[in-house]
């Protein structure tokens, strides 16, 4: 800036359209007196003044602050000018706002509107609004506001947001022709993001409304976003000094939604940086950051089949080995059931046989007796061996029936795991074809005659012109 230039030149200082003129002060002619009353005309000077709307350079002085209202001087401060001042007056709806910048020596730019105070007849500057003009000033207000949002537990860890472990919808809030947005979507990738951008101005005076009001837009209209990103390229304190103010800093802290921030270049650090539940250092950092994230989902997600894969096996083993056990056990309680039968058996047979030679007359009554036995016995055991048999073969029918629905299971999971694989997909003939913007085109009336498309098969990339679409 020329040091020699008045820095107000060119300023509308009252905002009053050059068509349209002050109106002179007049006071009321009456047939009776020629007069007004000191409180009639400062009620007029002040009807008149306060339609007004001023912006004043100068330096703060003589502060007088009460609970909840302040008295300052405003004092000329450009030594090539003939010295003045202006009593100024910030009432309690501006006080809490910009109390911070009120300090001896600092240069600033007021703006409010003029009028006369009727007890004491001082003219002075009823101030709505206070920004800090120059580097110096706008480096000493980026302190006292940080240490107030600091105090006031803004950058304090246990109110930052978490925020979602998977990043879909993005809520980008920068300027639609800057190059951070550049920058931002070609670091991001393709990954299927959803982004939602808002243009607003990202300098001068109408971005701090700019940026709030996105913000509570997001917040307002799309509570189903993930994060809202807020970038900028770097720039100096002036530049900056929408994102060094405390209204885009409530606006952040007040949000319901995570907020990333990526102002600037790297050794540009501002206060909404501190306020931000995560903050990068460039508009690049944070599209890489995101990137990085859904990376390593999907590396995860690699590692998690090749788990679940793993387990499968381990299971089928183990579930074969069980039935092997449990087979081999129905074997052997067969085996014994036998061995104890036959055994009372030639018991009872033993037993009889001694009977018999004591009472050979009921020897053939004995003898069918013994026969009938043996033969129902037999019968027996011939039924229950029937019964082993089919238990037998039910067990391992339903073993193998649901080792082969478990084994069904895994290959459907498997083959979904593998459809979801963007790459599985491009490799059966399919491709993706982008605008020059990068953006996936899903309807050809969206595209035109002589637009560039660009197009991913499974492999390489082809850049391709439109020579005709059908809807």
């Amino acid at each position: 800036m020329d040091k020699n230039k008045d820095p107000l030149d060119g300023w509308d200082l009252f905002n009053q359209p050059e068509d349209e003129k002050i109106d002179e002060i007049s006071l009321p002619q009456a047939k009776e007196k020629q007069y007004v009353s000191v409180t009639e005309f400062l009620d007029i000077v002040n009807e008149k003044l306060a339609n007004i709307e001023c912006r004043v350079l100068g330096e703060i002085s003589d502060i007088n602050a009460r609970d909840r209202y302040c008295f300052f001087v405003l004092k000329e401060s450009n030594p090539e000018l003939e010295s003045a001042v202006v009593e100024c007056f910030i009432g309690w709806r501006s006080f809490e706002t910009y109390k911070h910048l009120l300090q001896d020596g600092m240069q600033v730019i007021v703006s409010g509107y003029p009028g006369i105070y009727k007890k004491s007849g001082r003219f002075r500057i009823e101030v709505i609004k206070i920004e800090p003009f120059g580097e110096g000033a706008l480096k000493q207000a980026f302190e006292a506001l940080k240490k107030k949002l600091e105090a006031k537990g803004y950058f304090a860890p246990e109110h930052k947001k978490p925020l979602p472990d998977i990043i879909q919808k993005i809520g980008l809030i920068t300027s639609g022709a800057g190059a951070a947005i550049k920058d931002f979507l070609k670091n991001l990738g393709h990954y299927g993001f959803q982004i939602y951008h808002l243009n607003v101005f990202v300098e001068g005076d109408y971005a701090e409304d700019s940026i709030i009001s996105a913000i509570k837009y997001f917040n307002r209209n799309m509570p189903y976003l993930d994060v809202i990103v807020l970038i900028r390229g770097g720039g100096s304190l002036e530049s900056l000094k929408a994102f060094n103010a405390e209204g885009v800093a409530d606006a952040i802290f007040d949000s319901r939604l995570p907020v990333i921030t990526g102002i600037g270049h790297e050794r540009d650090i501002t206060i909404a940086d501190y306020v931000a539940d995560k903050s990068l250092s460039t508009p690049t950092a944070v599209a890489t950051f995101i990137r990085d994230q859904r990376e390593q989902i999907i590396q995860n997600l690699l590692l998690l089949q090749d788990d679940i894969v793993s387990l499968a096996e381990s299971i089928i083993e183990d579930i074969s080995a069980t039935v092997d056990t449990f087979q081999q056990n129905i074997f052997s309680n067969f085996e014994n059931i036998l061995q104890r039968y036959s055994f009372s058996i030639r018991h009872c047979a033993e037993r009889m046989h001694g009977r018999l030679k004591l009472v050979f007359d009921s020897y053939r009554l004995v003898e069918r007796r013994f026969a009938e036995n043996v033969s129902e016995w037999y019968l027996c055991i011939k039924q229950l061996h029937g019964h082993l048999s089919v238990l037998n073969q039910s067990i391992i029918g339903n073993f193998q029936a649901c080792l082969e629905q478990f084994a069904t299971r895994i290959k459907v999971a498997h083959a979904h795991l593998v459809s979801l694989d963007p790459e599985s997909i491009l490799k059966r003939g399919y491709s993706i074809v982008y605008d020059e913007n990068g953006n996936v085109i899903k309807d050809a009336a969206n595209t035109k005659k002589g637009d560039v498309i660009n197009i991913k098969p499974y492999r390489g990339k082809i850049i391709s012109k439109v020579e005709e679409t059908e809807t």
